[in-house]
Formats: C-alpha cells, structure tokens, sequence
C-alpha cells in the first residue's frame, strides 16, 4: 500500500477510526511530538480541464503534526481541523516508516477501513444516481 493510499484512507476515517488504528503503537511505544498539531492553510493546485494549465484555487484549512515513535519520524496533514485525527494519522505514518511489528496489523485495519469506505461510496453513489435525470434535445434519439 503507497503512502497516497493511506493518506487518502485517513482522510476519509473518522477521528474514531483513525485514533483506534494508532492505538496500538502508542501503547507500545513512546511517541514523542516533535511539532504539535497545528492548524495552516494550504494552497490547492488544480489543472484547468480545456487548456491542461494549473492554477490555485484558492486556500484550504488544513492540520498538520510531525511526531516521532522507535526513533522513526512521521508526518501527517489533513483537511480540516481535527488535531486527534491528524496526532494518529502522524503515528500511523511514523510506525510504517519504522516497520515497528504493529505495522502488519495497520496495514490489515487500513484495508478493512479501505473496502468500508468503497463499500459506502458506491451505496451513496446508487442512492444519488437514482435520481438523475438524462435530457435529450430534439432529434436526437
């Protein structure tokens, strides 16, 4: 699993899932916070559809937190302002990055929380394609 696959799993947990799944290595191991969680802003970059050309959207509300567990340093921002969710998700990311032995289990949780939410996804996205609607112009069959 990339660091963007997880990274877009922890996005999308709860602040009850991810403190859950960073659990474990805090009990195990001392975590020192090297940057308190803090919250800034970050700019978007998006690519204009017709020209393929970037520019910034604009401004988001984001945290960020950087931690260290077993020697091993983790990172972590995410959108919004949830210092819990951001504190775990920086753990998560230091205890992969140190192959600790809890690192198996995170991944195995990631995976579950993973097909949860793609299992959630498609149920809101046949619930919301129930009610589209197709227009079709005159003389086009």
């Amino acid at each position: 699993m990339t660091k963007k696959e997880i990274t877009t799993i922890l996005a999308r947990a709860t602040k009850e899932e991810a403190v859950k799944i960073a659990a474990p290595v805090r009990e195990a191991y001392p975590v020192q916070i090297m940057k308190q969680p803090q919250k800034t802003l970050v700019m978007v970059k998006v690519r204009e559809s017709i020209q393929r050309s970037l520019f910034y959207l604009g401004e988001v509300l984001a945290c960020e937190c950087m931690v260290m567990v077993n020697g091993v340093k983790g990172s972590s921002i995410l959108a919004g302002d949830d210092f819990d969710k951001v504190l775990a998700a920086a753990v998560i990311d230091a205890a992969l990055n140190g192959q600790v032995k809890e690192s198996a289990g995170i991944l195995t949780k990631l995976e579950g929380l993973r097909k949860a939410q793609e299992k959630s996804r498609a149920k809101q996205n046949a619930r919301i394609l129930k009610s589209k609607v197709n227009f079709q112009v005159m003389g086009e069959a």
